[in-house]
Parts: structure tokens; sequence; C-alpha cells
């Protein structure tokens, strides 16, 4: 039996846009709130007048390298405390994969995502595709259930002796 023939599900993988979040001089997240060009003076935290473009996003890690002489455009979306609405489209080439969706065998498995533990609902494999924890995914699991929504908590990259193989991601439902 092939690989390829356990893959019963059809999954679309979706990435989110983060083009105006920063990794501060702190190592936390930033997001533009006044559309400027990056100087010295409004470098998150370094700057002396940073603050007046930039707004803590609460994470850390995830956003790009600031760099100076960059236009920035605040976000356009905002959520009722002020901070960016995140926007999800699908990953270039991850619209219609192949995949197989299956229970977590050790039920109860935690993973840290950010200060949270968080238990794995769901083992998802696929493909050895471009995927990553901060990416989601929707899987079809038949016409009865249809599509459901899945956050990604961790991605194994599981391999054949010489190179990648497939990916097994597990997962937790998004309600």
């Amino acid at each position: 039996m092939s690989y390829a023939s356990l893959l019963i599900n059809s999954c679309t993988v979706e990435r989110h846009s983060q083009v105006n979040i920063v990794v501060g001089t702190d190592g936390n997240d930033y997001y533009c709130a006044e559309a400027h060009t990056a100087t010295a003076n409004d470098r998150p935290i370094s700057g002396f007048e940073y603050w007046k473009y930039w707004k803590p996003t609460g994470g850390s890690g995830a956003g790009a390298v600031w760099v100076v002489g960059t236009a920035y455009i605040a976000s356009a979306t905002t959520d009722d405390y002020g901070n960016p609405v995140t926007v999800w489209a699908i990953a270039t080439g991850l619209g219609d994969e192949p995949c197989r969706l299956m229970a977590t065998a050790d039920r109860g498995l935690e993973f840290k995502v950010g200060k949270e533990v968080v238990v794995a609902d769901y083992k998802l494999f696929l493909g050895d595709v471009t995927i990553t924890e901060q990416d989601r995914v929707w899987v079809y699991a038949g016409t009865i259930k249809g599509w459901a929504l899945y956050e990604i908590l961790l991605v194994k990259d599981v391999q054949d002796g010489a190179d990648s193989h497939h990916k097994e991601c597990y997962l937790k439902t998004v309600r």
C-alpha cells in the first residue's frame, strides 16, 4: 500500500498576514499604529519615540525584522481593544491538499503555546509540504461533517532515511 493511498481527506492551509508586525529590540512583537517611514527614533523599543508608532501585540518573535527607511502602514482593521485583526488567506499551492486526519492515539498530549498549555485533539498527516505552527488548516471530513478548522500546535518532519517524506501535525479544534 502506498503512502498516497492513505490520504483520504482534503485540507486547505491558511497563512495570516503580518505585513506591519515587527520584532522589537526586546524580542516582543509590535504592530504599526501610525503610518510612517522608519527612523532610529521610532524603532520599537529602543527609539525614544517608538510609542507614537508601535503598539505591542502580546506575542513574541513572530513579526518581521524592523528595517530603517521602510514605509510602514498602520493596520486598517482593529478589534475592540485596538489590536490589529489577523487576515487569513490560502497558502500558495496548498488549497486542496490530500491528507489524513486521525484522533490522537496519545490523547492528553500537551503542548505549550505561548503561556498556555494546550491538549492536542487530532494528528494530521500531509505530504512533504511547507507548513508551520503559524498556519491553520481546514480539513474536509466528508459530506456529513463537512469542513472543520484546526490550529496547528506542532509540525513534525518525518524522514524516510534520505530526505523529508511527510509531515505529521498535531492539531487543536478551533471552536
